[in-house]
């Protein structure tokens, strides 16, 4: 997966991130651990309304740290200049 393609997605999944943390007033990384632990089982009842939104939440987080750490991975293998210039237009 080519860096350009996955920083589009990073963006795209914090964009998406970004509307439940404003919709429950917690961040991501936050609301992740809690769920992880167990600390939000009070919520595992299909029939409340943030179940789904729970579940939709932590697997777009969980995406994101894999997203983020394979472009960490592919940076790490060609240096910030060879990506510069790679995709530097002229003017």
């Amino acid at each position: 997966m080519e860096l350009q393609k996955l920083i589009r997605e990073i963006h795209w999944l914090e964009w998406q991130l970004r509307a439940f943390e404003d919709k429950y007033g917690v961040l991501s990384a936050d609301f992740y651990q809690a769920f992880q632990s167990g600390e939000l089982s009070e919520f595992d009842d299909t029939d409340l309304p943030q179940f789904y939104d729970f579940l939709e939440w932590s697997s777009l987080y969980k995406v994101s740290l894999h997203r983020e750490q394979r472009y960490r991975e592919l940076l790490q293998r060609q240096s910030m200049v060879e990506q510069l210039r790679h995709i530097a237009v002229p003017a």
